[in-house]
């Protein structure tokens, strides 16, 4: 299948597209700075498939949670092309994209971490292939109650590493390889997702869990 997926939710730039069964995976770490680099290294990885945006069957984007500008930044990218060249989409929410590493090669608790700022994180726990929790806005300490006292868990997702600083013990097994993209992994997820439900609302949005701070202090006023 002729596919794009994109991960713009952290300052983690990741994009996968397949042309049948050609790949390419493209991971940047470029800071936030999505809306200068999104198209060309779009391009780029399109270009290297021999693909025009509009041999393309499906565009596959994360859903959140993350960044509030970033997520933003990517849904109106897929939503834009999508329109532009008539091909469906669909959102996958992050945090199951960083599970998906591990929920189908162990039975450990894993949980994918996002800094959320203010000193709490976006996660969420799975037990093997099932999600027990719902996706949370948490502090480290908050997150400390989440585990049985005593049971390993398994730290992937960008900002795994700080939570690893933040917690008391060893029990906590950091993922080495937290911070390489997962827009493949989106790719398969979206790909799954496509199959069963179809295509995304022409009224869907990300997934952002909390309020941004604009809209924080707008309900203040």
């Amino acid at each position: 299948m002729n596919l794009l997926a994109i991960d713009t939710s952290t300052e983690i730039l990741s994009i996968y597209g397949s042309a049948g069964s050609k790949t390419m995976e493209l991971t940047r770490d470029i800071d936030l700075r999505h809306s200068e680099q999104l198209i060309p290294l779009t391009d780029w990885v399109l270009g290297q498939l021999s693909l025009r945006p509009k041999d393309l069957e499906l565009i596959v984007t994360a859903g959140g949670p993350g960044s509030f500008t970033g997520l933003r930044i990517g849904m109106a990218f897929a939503k834009g092309l999508s329109g532009g060249i008539g091909c469906p989409y669909v959102s996958v929410p992050t945090l199951d994209a960083y599970a998906h590493r591990f929920i189908k090669v162990c039975d450990s608790f894993i949980a994918p971490v996002i800094d959320a700022k203010k000193n709490r994180f976006y996660t969420a726990l799975w037990k093997g292939m099932q999600r027990i929790t719902e996706y949370l806005d948490i502090t480290s300490e908050e997150f400390l109650h989440l585990i049985p006292e005593g049971t390993p868990c398994i730290l992937t997702g960008p900002h795994a590493h700080v939570m690893k600083t933040l917690l008391p013990n060893d029990r906590y097994i950091l993922d080495p390889s937290h911070r390489c993209g997962v827009a493949l992994l989106l790719a398969r997820l979206g790909l799954e997702k496509y199959q069963s439900e179809g295509p995304a609302r022409d009224d869907e949005g990300p997934l952002y869990i909390r309020k941004s701070d604009a809209e924080i202090a707008k309900d203040l006023l």
